[in-house]
């Protein structure tokens, strides 16, 4: 994955993103704007954002520490349904000390699988992106 150098995460456009955050002392998962956004600015403003995912039903960004510094893998993004593409939906359970359902109500995370095929017409998972977080009972 290609990196891009010198990058300010607090000028990514986190209107309305999910985000799973791996701070100093503990993971953050939620939704802009909702609890624990806030905590995830704090990290942010005091330097102890170690990675993160944010994502939607467009992108998915991963930011992590290089050394002194957040650096931007290049963004996936979800391709557009189609009958020629195959996309997988699987849901995976967040193990209980990171979802907190009592405090966001997120306890899943939806990823979308692209299908591809090799020169053998044998199936691949060509890449995966994170989609969305679900709340107990979706």
């Amino acid at each position: 994955m290609k990196t891009l150098q010198n990058f300010d995460i607090r000028k990514i456009d986190m209107t309305d993103y999910y985000f799973i955050a791996h701070l100093l002392d503990r993971v953050l998962v939620g939704r802009t704007g909702e609890y624990p956004y806030e905590e995830l600015l704090e990290g942010i403003r005091l330097d102890t954002l170690w990675e993160a995912h944010f994502f939607n039903s467009e992108i998915e960004i991963f930011v992590a520490r290089l050394q002194d510094r957040l650096v931007i893998y290049k963004p996936l993004e979800h391709e557009k349904v189609s009958k020629d593409k195959v996309i997988i939906t699987r849901s995976y359970q967040l193990e209980e000390r990171f979802s907190s359902p009592g405090e966001t109500g997120y306890d899943a995370v939806e990823v979308k699988e692209y299908i591809d095929y090799d020169e053998y017409n044998l199936a691949y998972v060509k890449k995966t992106v994170l989609y969305k977080l679900k709340k107990a009972g979706e």
